[in-house]
């Protein structure tokens, strides 16, 4: 937040995190009201999936593409939010690292695309017995023998639907480095979504309301005035 005797009142960091079930990335733009915390806006977005997805393919064709045996729809979450940041310990002037404590809250949205997959069909002709057809997965009817594979990822996104809800989250931030106006840190912590309207993700579990994550991110940006 500042440099020697300096206090940068503006700063913005762009981030990239893994979490315990997908990958994503997010941007932050705050105010440093004093040396000892700030509050911001931020905005992300990331793939979420379930933590039972197992990959498999037909072991009946050897061209047969890979694909999530269950899986109903992908599902992407944007959200956007406000939050505030806390100051737990400084950096030294020589150097090191300063730990603080931030937090987030506001809207989230769950954009569940349907899962689109090559499909072993009969025609009972005789001169092609059977056919490849792209469906949508149905697990009344689609089983591991008749399924090929997963289909383009571009078939269902006419069916895409939002699931809008809250999130909340919190971390703990490490930055690291001399006393300059560049932000490079590590945040771990922890979020949750939650959706009035629970979503579907696979065939064989209950739609669900509420996803927790685990976190770890790596922000790059700048201090200013």
């Amino acid at each position: 937040m500042f440099e020697n005797s300096i206090l940068y009142r503006k700063e913005y960091r762009g981030n990239v995190f893994i979490h315990s079930s997908g990958f994503g990335a997010s941007f932050r733009k705050g105010m440093n009201e004093n040396a000892f915390k700030g509050r911001f806006w931020e905005t992300s977005i990331f793939y979420t999936r379930e933590l039972k997805e197992i990959k498999t393919t037909n072991p009946w064709y050897a061209n047969s593409k890979s694909y999530v045996y269950g899986k109903l729809n992908d599902v992407i979450v944007a959200r956007v939010g406000f939050g505030g940041e806390r100051r737990v310990s400084r950096k030294p002037f020589q150097g090191g690292v300063e730990v603080n404590f931030n937090y987030g809250g506001g809207f989230s949205v769950a954009v569940a695309k349907p899962v689109y997959l090559y499909v072993i069909e009969y025609t009972g002709s005789a001169l092609q017995e059977y056919q490849l057809a792209i469906r949508k997965y149905d697990p009344n009817q689609h089983f591991y023998e008749n399924i090929y594979g997963r289909a383009p990822f571009s078939d269902g996104l006419s069916e895409i639907k939002a699931y809008p809800g809250l999130y909340a989250r919190a971390g703990m931030d490490f930055e690291f480095g001399n006393y300059d106006p560049d932000i490079r840190s590590l945040e771990i912590g922890l979020a949750f979504d939650l959706y009035p309207v629970a979503v579907p993700t696979m065939a064989f579990n209950d739609p669900r309301n509420l996803f927790a994550h685990f976190y770890i991110s790596f922000s790059l940006g700048k201090r200013y005035n």
